[in-house]
């Protein structure tokens, strides 16, 4: 046994000495959003590490008010989904999982729109099949993040059992990018009191790096004044010495200074982390796929 257990040991080490494995790992973000952590590691370093933020219907459906500037009862958008409407005899609805906004009582949610014999319904409970709630299947979310970035989210009008497809995405979005952090992206953008969502996302990624194992769910927050050094790259929208702010809320690690301030840092880390594990996890052991 002794042997048996020195062996393993050993092929875990040389495996872990050469190549590179990388994993990915998807989530539902509170807010409609989705999440997508993508960690590359060699041995047992992290070699590289990102994540992307996709907009949820909220921050791409096309403004169907009567005045044009916002989402208001009864717009409808279309998602590619391996588990929607399989065998349905329209192409245009099999394959699909089709979400209205549904407004009730002043509150409006992305519910499931359901196919039925002469025409779609809503849920019969507002939040009884919610985007975030069906986005919590990783395969849904993975199928999400995949559309996102092939631009085959559309914008949809249904008359019955037709669906007319019209914009796609990348046309209506609301924040410049489906992605939140691309720089490309207008979301939260680095302003006199805010290093915004993008140099943010660069602290997040660049501590990571250096602490992979660390312990995010401890981390607190401190005030500090920061400076950002200025890269076009990572925030295209905006120039470095326009962020003013004397100190502000930045996350601590275990004594060490992640230069993060938003308050999504933890889940973001711990996120990244988890793929990070899938990654080990796929170094020791193969996976069907």
């Amino acid at each position: 046994m002794k042997r048996a257990v020195i062996g393993a040991v050993m092929f875990l080490a040389a495996a872990a000495a050469f190549g590179q494995t990388a994993t990915k790992y998807y989530v539902a973000h509170q807010g409609g959003y989705i999440g997508e952590a993508t960690v590359t590691i060699k041995g047992t370093k992290v070699a590289d590490a990102s994540y992307a933020e996709w907009q949820g219907p909220g921050g791409w459906a096309e403004f169907n008010s009567p005045d044009g500037k916002s989402v208001v009862d009864g717009a409808i958008v279309r998602v590619p989904d391996p588990l929607a409407n399989a065998g349905h005899p329209d192409p245009a609805i099999s394959g699909y999982m089709f979400y209205i906004y549904n407004v009730q009582g002043g509150i409006g949610v992305w519910s499931q729109y359901t196919p039925g014999k002469t025409g779609f319904a809503r849920p019969s409970r507002q939040y009884e099949r919610d985007f975030e709630g069906l986005m919590g299947n990783p395969i849904r979310a993975a199928a999400y993040a995949k559309a996102a970035r092939e631009d085959t989210l559309v914008n949809v009008t249904i008359d019955g059992l037709v669906v007319t497809v019209g914009k796609p995405a990348s046309q209506t979005v609301h924040y410049g990018h489906m992605n939140k952090a691309d720089p490309r992206s207008t979301y939260m953008s680095l302003n006199a009191s805010s290093i915004g969502y993008r140099y943010n996302y660069k602290a997040t990624i660049d501590f990571f790096k250096k602490n992979p194992t660390a312990d995010y769910s401890s981390a607190v927050v401190k005030p500090m004044k920061l400076s950002v050094v200025e890269d076009r790259s990572v925030d295209a929208n905006a120039a470095a010495s326009e962020y003013t702010a004397a100190s502000d809320g930045v996350y601590v690690v275990a004594d060490a200074v992640s230069g993060a301030t938003y308050s999504d840092f933890q889940h973001y880390a711990l996120e990244l982390q988890a793929a990070y594990k899938m990654a080990l996890a796929e170094r020791a052991v193969k996976f069907k796929k």
